[in-house]
C-alpha cells in the first residue's frame, strides 16, 4: 500500500521534485483515508496537523459554509494552515465518495525545506487566503433584497375581472365593488381590447356629469393593452408603467389569455434598495444631487447582485435599465433647464455595449445626438450646450467619460438624421478601420430618450445598407479574429509576463470581444434586430446559421467569461481599486481553469467559422 502511495505521490506537482528515498518515506508513514459525501475534515482545529492530497474523489473546501474552492484527485488541501492560522469555520467537505491521502505534518515541514515545494505551498495558501477574504468582503454586500431577482411568476397575481364591451359603466362599476379591484378587462367576441379602471370611470364619465348607466365601457376604456409577460423581471414591469404613465400593466403571455392585472401599488409595497424602489427616486429626483445619491445606490445594488450570484444576462439587463432611466431623467431635467426649448426633434442613442445592454462595472459612455433636421448657428448651439450639458451630468454622476470621446458632446457624434444617412452611405462603400468602428457601434443603437422614431429610422436604413455591403462585413467579421484567445501549448492559459498586469490576461480581448464582434457581424448579415449577444445568438439558431449544440456553446461560454468579467471587477471595487477587464488566473478553482479553457477553444471554433464563411484567410 505505502508503495501505491508513494508512486502516485510521484506523479503529482510538486512532490515529483522529491528524491525516490524522501517519497518512499513519506509514503510509508501516510494514512489513507475513506470518506463519505457530506463528510467534514475541519481545518480549524489547533491540533490539525496533516497535509491532504486526494487520491481520488471529490472536495470542496468550505468558509462559514461559503464554497471557496473545488478539488478533485491530484489536489492538495490542509497546506495553509502551515503559514496562517485557518479562519474559523474553514472545513472541507466530501462531495461524492473519495480516497484521501494523509500526509504528517512532519513530513511536510520537512518538503518545505525544499525551496521550490515552500514556494509553491507558499503561493498556493496566499491565494485560498485571499479567496476567503474576498467571499468575507462579499458577504457584507449579499444581504439582497429578495425582490431583486424576482419575476412576476413570483408575484400571486388574481385573476382579471372581464366584462363585455356593451356592458354599462354602473354595471362595470358594481362588478368590480363586489370582486374588490380597482379595474376590469374588457372583452368582445374572445378578444380582449381594453381596460376600465376607476379613475376612468371618475374623470370620464363623473366628472362630467354623464349618466353612468347609458354610456358603455367601450367609451371610457383604455386601449389597447399594455401588458407585461410572466418571466419579465419586476423592476422591468416598473419601468414600463413609468415610461407610458399608467399604473397598471396585464399580465399576459404570447398566445395566452391574461394571467391578470398587476398594480403599481402591488410592486411599491416593497421596501429597500431594490430596483421598483430606486426606479420611483429616479422619477422623483427633483435635482442632480438627487440623482447622484439613487446612483450610488444603483452601484451598491449592483455589487450585491454579484455578491448574491444574480445571473450575469439578467444583471446585464438590470444595470442597462437603471442607467437608461437615470438617462431619461438628467435629459428631462437639462431639457427644463434650457432657456429655449428645442429647435427640432431629436434623441439620445446608447451604442456599443450600453446599447446592447452588456455594460457592467466597468463602464464608460457610449452615446450619440440624431437631430430630424438640418439647422442654422443658432438651433446648432441649442443641441451643442445641450449636449455639454447632459454629459457633464453623466460624468458629475459617475459615468466616467468614453476615453475614445464617443459622447454626443463630440460634434462627430451629434448629427441630423439626414447626416446620419449619409454617413451610413459612406461607410458601408468603404472598409477602412474608422467606418468598421463606428459601424459596429452604430449597429448596436439603442433609444434612450427623445423621438423614438429618428433611432427607428436610422436602424432601419443601417441594416439594410451593411448587409448589402459584402466587403464591410468582410472587414467586420476580420477584426472579430484578429485578437486570439490566450491559450498556448500544451492547453495552458497565456498570461502577461511583465508590468501592471503580470500573471493576468485579457478576458475582454481575448474572448468577449471576438464573440460581440463577431455575432454583431452574422446577425446584421441575417437581419437579426436585436442587440443584445445572447439574444443574436438565439436569432441566429433559429435561422440556421448555429446548429443548437454550438449555439447552446456560444451561449455558455459568452455567459461564463462575462460572468468571470464581472466578479473580478466586484472584487476590485470592494478592494477601492479601478475595475478593469484582467483576470488572474490563479484565483480561479482548477474547475474554473478548466471551463476557461474550455471557452476560449469554443472562440478559436467561432473564429475558424467566421475565417471559414468570409474567406478572411485572403485578407492580408
Amino acid at each position: 500500500m505505502s508503495s501505491e502511495i508513494a508512486d502516485f505521490l510521484a506523479g503529482v506537482h510538486p512532490l515529483s521534485g522529491l528524491s525516490a528515498e524522501e517519497l518512499k518515506k513519506a509514503g510509508a508513514r501516510a494514512g489513507r483515508k475513506e470518506v463519505s459525501p457530506g463528510e467534514m475534515i475541519l481545518l480549524d482545529q489547533k491540533d490539525h496537523d496533516y497535509l491532504y492530497l486526494i487520491l481520488d474523489g471529490v472536495m470542496q473546501i468550505l468558509s462559514d459554509n461559503e464554497v471557496v474552492d473545488t478539488l478533485v484527485s491530484g489536489e492538495f488541501f490542509g497546506y495553509e494552515s502551515f503559514f496562517f492560522l485557518p479562519p474559523q469555520g474553514q472545513a472541507a467537505i466530501a462531495i461524492r465518495e473519495s480516497t484521501l491521502c494523509a500526509i504528517s505534518g512532519d513530513d511536510f515541514r520537512l518538503f518545505l525545506g525544499h525551496d521550490r515545494m515552500n514556494s509553491f505551498f507558499q503561493s498556493k495558501a496566499g491565494i485560498l487566503r485571499n479567496r476567503i477574504q474576498d467571499i468575507r468582503q462579499w458577504r457584507s454586500f449579499s444581504r439582497m433584497d429578495p425582490y431583486m431577482c424576482l419575476t412576476l411568476q413570483d408575484v400571486s397575481v388574481k385573476a382579471p375581472v372581464t366584462v363585455q364591451m356593451d356592458t354599462s359603466v354602473s354595471l362595470a362599476a358594481r362588478i368590480m365593488l363586489q370582486e374588490g379591484t380597482t379595474a376590469c378587462l374588457v372583452r368582445q367576441e374572445g378578444k380582449f381590447l381594453g381596460i376600465v379602471t376607476q379613475q376612468d370611470i371618475l374623470k370620464k364619465v363623473v366628472a362630467r356629469d354623464l349618466d353612468p348607466g347609458s354610456i358603455t365601457v367601450e367609451g371610457v376604456m383604455s386601449s389597447p393593452l399594455i401588458t407585461v409577460a410572466s418571466h419579465e423581471l419586476l423592476f422591468q414591469a416598473f419601468s414600463r408603467m413609468v415610461s407610458r404613465g399608467i399604473h397598471r400593466l396585464v399580465v399576459q403571455d404570447s398566445g395566452t389569455d391574461p394571467r391578470g392585472i398587476i398594480e403599481e401599488r402591488d410592486l411599491l409595497s416593497v421596501k429597500g434598495e431594490n430596483p421598483v424602489y430606486l426606479s420611483r427616486e429616479i422619477v422623483r429626483a427633483g435635482d442632480f444631487s438627487e440623482l447622484k445619491r439613487v446612483f450610488q445606490q444603483v452601484r451598491n445594488m449592483v455589487l450585491r447582485s454579484v455578491a448574491e450570484g444574480v445571473g450575469v444576462f439578467q444583471l446585464g439587463r438590470l444595470i442597462s435599465e437603471m442607467h437608461h432611466q437615470i438617462q431619461v431623467r438628467v435629459h428631462d431635467l437639462i431639457l427644463a433647464e434650457m432657456e429655449q426649448p428645442a429647435p427640432a426633434s431629436f434623441c439620445i442613442l446608447a451604442l456599443g455595449s450600453e446599447g446592447r445592454r452588456e455594460q457592467y462595472l466597468a463602464t464608460d459612455q457610449d452615446n450619440a445626438l440624431i437631430y430630424s433636421e438640418a439647422s442654422g448657428k443658432t438651433q446648432l448651439s441649442f443641441f451643442e450646450d445641450f449636449s455639454s450639458k447632459f454629459i457633464g451630468a453623466l460624468l458629475d454622476l459617475g459615468f466616467p467619460a468614453c476615453p475614445h470621446e464617443v459622447m454626443l458632446s463630440n460634434s462627430k457624434w451629434r448629427m441630423s438624421i439626414d447626416q446620419a444617412l449619409d454617413l451610413v452611405d459612406d461607410m458601408a462603400q468603404s472598409a477602412d478601420m474608422n467606418s468598421i468602428i463606428v459601424t459596429s457601434l452604430l449597429l448596436d443603437m439603442r433609444h434612450v430618450a427623445g423621438d423614438g422614431t429618428l433611432a427607428g429610422m436610422l436602424k432601419s436604413y443601417l441594416f439594410k445598407r451593411i448587409r448589402r455591403s459584402n466587403l464591410l462585413l468582410k472587414y467586420m467579421a476580420h477584426e472579430a479574429v484578429r485578437f486570439k484567445p490566450p491559450l498556448g501549448f500544451f492547453n495552458k492559459l497565456v498570461v502577461d509576463k511583465s508590468g501592471r498586469n503580470k500573471g493576468r490576461l485579457d478576458i475582454k480581448m481575448g474572448g468577449v470581444f471576438p464573440l460581440t464582434h463577431g455575432i454583431r457581424t452574422l446577425a446584421v448579415e441575417h437581419a437579426v434586430l436585436e442587440t443584445p449577444t445572447e439574444e443574436r445568438i438565439s436569432r441566429l439558431h433559429e435561422q440556421g446559421v448555429f446548429s443548437t449544440g454550438f449555439a447552446a456553446g456560444l451561449r455558455q461560454s459568452f455567459e461564463f467569461l462575462q460572468t468571470l468579467r464581472v466578479r473580478t471587477q466586484a472584487q476590485q471595487i470592494n478592494s477601492q481599486a479601478i475595475p478593469d477587464n484582467f483576470i488572474s488566473p490563479d484565483r480561479l478553482s482548477i474547475m474554473e481553469r478548466d471551463r476557461l479553457k474550455d471557452c476560449f477553444k469554443v472562440v478559436m471554433e467561432f473564429q475558424s467559422l467566421l475565417s471559414n464563411k468570409y474567406s478572411l484567410r485572403l485578407l492580408t
